[in-house]
């Protein structure tokens, strides 16, 4: 069994970030943004923080939230960047931590 240190911060980001969620969707727009950003690779887990913005278009609605990142590895802002931006309707990234 592997022995974690207490010590050891948490590989996290925090971010506001815009994205698409499209039309037509079966859960509410949070719920749809944290299971968008999950798709990028070696994210543990996603939290919406703050709704800052709602834009409804016609085939989709963008959402500027606040998110924390829990990520499985830790990496360098550009690295952070390079995952976010292969998610799917994500338009932009406010890094913030």
């Amino acid at each position: 069994m592997a022995i974690t240190s207490d010590n050891d911060p948490e590989p996290t980001t925090t971010a506001v970030v815009t994205i698409r969620i499209p039309s037509g969707t079966d859960s509410d727009l949070v719920t749809d943004a944290e299971d968008r950003l999950l798709r990028a690779e070696d994210i543990d887990t996603v939290t919406v923080d703050d709704l800052y913005g709602i834009a409804p278009k016609l085939s989709a609605t963008a959402i500027t939230i606040g998110i924390t990142i829990h990520w499985i590895t830790t990496m360098t802002d550009a690295e952070v960047k390079r995952r976010l931006a292969e998610v799917p309707g994500l338009e932009s990234i406010k890094q913030s931590g």
